[in-house]
């Protein structure tokens, strides 16, 4: 079987976020199985967010077995390709390759699987994000390609706009159980952005002057970004901000609890598994498929905009050995479930292409037909729309 990895956005190694390092992680697993061939294909002049070519000192934690600068060309364990005028040339990639299925994710999947419908190749959306446009997701259920979510919730948002089961392969996530986190480290948070809670953060450490903080980049930040931020934290001399870094062992070493605040529906939460591998309790936004990453293995904040709520439950997990040891002690184990297991979640992936898309039956297309007809009414329309939304 032929595998193409399809996105504007350019893959891992150049882009290091969860969606990224999550697909990386499945198609290393398959380019491994026997009769199975991966390659991953991105724009070189995608300019949405800033990225850059890896240094050379990060090349061996990144899995970088080469490189080829004179045709941005990668080795993984499965060969990466960045091309110029990306959809012109990803049709003829396509024609030349002739892939059994073009996998697709983020901004730019509906071209990018139009391409390979039109061509006569099974597509596969992977939804990571919540804030998906639903007429969109609604053109690429047309496609009669495979729809996969990152959680429960996001299946069933996804089966709201668009009539369609999705299947659920959980994002494998890097888990580090030789890498224990320190009890007496300080309490992190990934990736400094608004959406994820940056302000909350920021907030709760103005009032827990006597923890330290770790604040971890993750997506770039530019340069404007980079200085409104740091302008916040000279005001806080108990956080501390790290930039990017390769290797998130380094992170999780110095982390005795992971908080995630995030004002937006995260599709999963894949820092949440990582860190509870390294038995570090989190604390997260009862918010999107979050609850189903962080389980038993931390809190989950209801009220996740009450900056009292937080603290109160920092305090209660850092202040009480006994309930911290237990948190700790149950992150480790809900990491460890079999349901989270990459090569599991690689070989689930791999038997779902293998197999015909799912098409739904005479009353689900019906009842999605009455329902999108609704749409146009007024009042039934802004009903939708909040469900959809």
């Amino acid at each position: 079987m032929r595998i193409l990895y399809a996105s504007e956005r350019p893959p891992y190694p150049i882009f290091l976020g969860g969606a990224a390092r999550a697909a990386h992680m499945l198609l290393v697993r398959m380019a491994a199985m026997p009769d199975v061939a991966c390659a991953a294909v991105g724009s070189r002049d995608y300019a949405v967010s800033p990225w850059r070519i890896p240094d050379t000192d990060d090349h061996a934690t990144l899995g970088i077995r080469s490189v080829d600068p004179a045709h941005d060309t990668f080795d993984c364990g499965y060969p990466i390709r960045l091309l110029p005028d990306f959809y012109r040339t990803l049709a003829a990639e396509i024609e030349r390759t002739r892939p059994d299925l073009v996998w697709s994710q983020l901004e730019g999947a509906l071209p990018v699987l139009q391409t390979a419908h039109r061509l006569g190749v099974t597509g596969l959306c992977y939804v990571h994000d919540a804030e998906f446009d639903p007429e969109e997701m609604r053109a690429i259920a047309a496609l009669d390609c495979h729809l996969i979510t990152s959680s429960e919730f996001l299946a069933e948002k996804v089966y709201r706009a668009t009539g369609r089961r999705a299947e659920v392969v959980y994002p494998p996530a890097e888990l580090f159980f030789d890498t224990p986190g320190d009890p007496e480290g300080r309490v992190a948070m990934i990736n400094p952005h608004p959406v994820k809670g940056l302000d909350t953060f920021l907030e709760i450490a103005r009032r827990l002057p006597a923890v330290n903080f770790l604040l971890q980049e993750s997506w770039k930040l530019n340069s404007p970004a980079l200085t409104a931020l740091k302008a916040r934290l000279a005001e806080l001399p108990n956080v501390r901000f790290a930039h990017r870094v390769s290797d998130m062992r380094s992170v999780y070493r110095q982390t005795r609890l992971l908080i995630a605040p995030s004002r937006w529906e995260e599709g999963f939460g894949m820092v949440a598994l990582e860190a509870q591998s390294c038995g570090i309790p989190v604390i997260a936004s009862r918010r999107g498929g979050l609850p189903e990453a962080v389980d038993d293995g931390g809190l989950l904040i209801d009220d996740y905009l009450n900056v009292d709520a937080w603290v109160a439950a920092i305090d209660s997990v850092l202040s009480n050995t006994e309930h911290y040891r237990a948190f700790a002690k149950r992150a480790r184990k809900h990491a460890a479930s079999d349901t989270f297991a990459p090569d599991a979640l690689a070989r689930r992936l791999y038997t779902i292409a293998q197999s015909p898309p799912k098409r739904p039956g005479w009353l689900t297309q019906t009842a999605s037909a009455v329902r999108r007809r609704a749409r146009d009414w007024p009042l039934f329309g802004r009903l939708f729309r909040r469900l959809d939304s």
